[in-house]
C-alpha cells in the first residue's frame, strides 16, 4: 500500500476546543453549604483549623457554587493531507442567553460531532468539572455519543488535556497557559489578564468576556497544532498554525484579539520567508552569488 493510499484510508479526526468562563453570581446555594456545616461566622477566625482565610471553603465559596457566564468552542477538521481548519467558531454568552441556553448550545454543537475529541487546557480539572455540575443542576441530558462525559476523566474518554500532557499527567507542578504560549511564541491572553476576567463579568463587559474566552480557544488549538506533529508529520505545524489563524480572522474580523493575530500571522511568514531565503543560500549558493 503506497503513503497515498494510506492517507486515503487514514480516518479523519475532529476536535472541539473548549473553553469556559464562571463566576459566583449566586450566594444562596453556599448559603445553604454554611447551614449544613452549622457554621457562624467569627471574627478573625478560620472556620477549621489549618485553614487560611483565603482557601476556607466556608467563608470563601469554591468552583461547585460558580455560574458559567460564556463558553467558547470551536471545531477543527484534519485534512488528507495533514493540515487542520476551523469549520465552526461559536460562543454563548451571558449577554444573551441564561445559563441553560449556554450549556444546551454546547451539547447541541456535541451532538452535530459525535465523534469528536475535546480539547482543553486543565478542562480536566476546571472546565469540564463545572460543566458537569452545570448540566446536573440544570437537569440537561448528554447528546449521543457523550456519554463518557458523565463518568469523569479517564485514559479512555475522548479528552485531549494540553495541561496534562505538558505536565506529565499533572506530576510536575501545574503551570498557566501562558507560560507555554510564550515558551512556544505563540499569542495569547491578548485582550484580557487572566486575574481581570471576574472584574469584568460584575461590569457585565460581555463582549470582553467573549473576548478573552475565544482568545483562550484560539491559543488551545494553536497548542493543539504543535502536540499533533509528535505523530502527524505530514504538513509542517508552522502552515498548520497559519491555516488555524488565517480561519479565524476570517471568522472574527471585528474581535479584539484579531489585529494581534494578524501581526503574528505576519511574523510567521517573514520568519518561513527568511528560512527559504536561507536554505535557498546552502542549496544553490550560485544563486546568492548572482544576486
Amino acid at each position: 500500500m503506497t503513503s497515498q493510499s494510506k492517507s486515503a484510508d487514514r480516518k479523519t479526526r475532529s476536535y472541539i476546543v473548549i473553553d469556559l468562563e464562571s463566576v459566583v453570581l449566586d450566594d444562596v446555594a453556599h448559603r445553604r453549604y454554611q447551614a449544613m456545616e452549622r457554621w457562624t461566622p467569627e471574627r478573625g477566625k478560620p472556620s477549621r483549623r489549618g485553614y487560611q482565610r483565603g482557601d476556607d471553603p466556608l467563608r470563601t465559596p469554591r468552583w461547585v457554587f460558580q455560574s458559567i457566564v460564556t463558553i467558547s468552542a470551536m471545531v477543527l477538521v484534519e485534512h488528507q493531507d495533514g493540515g487542520i481548519g476551523v469549520s465552526a467558531l461559536e460562543s454563548w454568552s451571558a449577554a444573551i442567553f441564561d445559563e441553560s441556553a449556554m450549556v444546551q448550545g454546547l451539547l447541541d454543537l456535541f451532538a452535530r460531532h459525535p465523534e469528536a475529541e475535546i480539547v482543553t487546557w486543565g478542562g480536566a480539572m476546571h472546565d469540564l468539572s463545572i460543566l458537569r455540575l452545570a448540566a446536573m443542576r440544570l437537569g440537561l441530558t448528554l447528546p449521543k455519543g457523550w456519554g463518557w462525559l458523565a463518568f469523569g476523566y479517564s485514559r479512555d474518554a475522548r479528552h485531549l488535556d494540553l495541561q496534562q500532557v505538558a505536565t506529565g499527567g499533572f506530576k510536575m507542578k501545574p503551570i498557566h497557559q501562558a507560560e507555554v504560549l510564550a515558551a512556544l511564541n505563540l499569542p495569547g491572553k491578548i485582550t484580557a489578564a487572566p486575574f481581570a476576567i471576574a472584574s469584568l463579568v460584575y461590569a457585565h463587559n460581555w463582549r470582553a468576556v467573549r473576548d478573552a474566552c475565544e482568545c483562550d480557544v484560539v491559543s488551545t488549538a494553536l497548542l493543539l497544532a504543535h502536540w499533533r506533529q509528535f505523530h502527524d508529520g505530514r504538513t509542517e505545524v508552522s502552515l498548520v498554525v497559519d491555516r488555524i489563524l488565517r480561519d479565524v480572522i476570517e471568522r472574527r474580523p471585528e474581535a479584539g484579539y484579531t489585529p494581534a493575530l494578524k501581526q503574528h500571522r505576519h511574523m510567521l511568514y517573514t520568519e518561513h520567508q527568511a528560512r527559504a531565503v536561507d536554505r535557498m543560500s546552502s542549496l544553490a549558493p550560485w544563486l546568492r552569488d548572482a544576486a
